[in-house]
């Protein structure tokens, strides 16, 4: 293996912190802890098309904040909450308090000491309709690559953007010279039948993607 390429949200952001930024606007209007995070993604499995929308760039979080997120969490909570609800801009906007798995900070610095290439492909989205604000808050001199889909314009787990971080890639790298780290099954089957060996993260046991990393690179992180 010559390369690895790690998802963001749930690989090396964590999703198993609490997000202090919420937890302070359910005490403001009198939420039970948690309600914010177990609500919000809700939207998605209710509204697909929101999200590949979302995620491919055609609507930014601006826009989401003003409408449809206070409009949906007031229906499904029961309180009537501020436009806009800042809940994106807050979870990963600037200046916002970004949780990382640290332990797979320490596994990307190790294979980087290691010779490997190391790249991010993340489904992520535009926060201003312009693209200009930073849509992966990360230490970018850590990786090699970055490929997002709201800048391409298509999301995991279409084979497209598969395709795209292979062609960007060294040439002397072939897929099945790559590993990939997900948490979402969807991805991990669509790059498995790309031709990269995939590894699916539990985002409550990142220690166990490492271990399996090191299983398959034979080496320690």
């Amino acid at each position: 293996f010559k390369a690895v390429v790690f998802d963001y949200g749930g690989v090396i952001m964590s999703h198993a912190a609490a997000v202090p930024e919420w937890t302070r606007l359910e005490d403001d209007y009198n939420m039970d802890k948690g309600t914010i995070q177990k609500t919000l993604f809700g939207i998605f499995e209710d509204r697909p098309d929101l999200e590949r929308e979302l995620f491919e760039g055609h609507y930014s979080a601006d826009e989401l904040e003003y409408d449809v997120l206070p409009e949906y969490l007031s229906a499904k909570i029961g309180v009537v909450l501020p436009r806009p609800l800042p809940l994106l801009h807050l979870w990963m906007g600037p200046g916002s308090t970004i949780n990382y798995n640290n332990n797979m900070i320490n596994a990307v610095k190790s294979l980087r000491a290691h010779g490997f290439h190391t790249s991010i492909l993340t489904n992520n989205y535009k926060f201003d309709r312009a693209g200009i604000k930073v849509r992966t808050p990360v230490d970018e001199s850590l990786f090699d690559l970055i490929v997002e889909s709201a800048i391409e314009g298509v999301m995991k787990p279409h084979r497209r953007i598969y395709e795209i971080v292979q062609s960007r890639l060294p040439s002397s790298i072939s897929p099945h010279e790559c590993i990939f780290l997900d948490d979402n099954k969807a991805n991990v089957a669509a790059a498995l039948a790309f031709g990269w060996t995939s590894i699916l993260v539990d985002t409550k046991n990142v220690e166990k993607a490492i271990r399996q990393l090191e299983l398959h690179l034979q080496i320690e992180l």
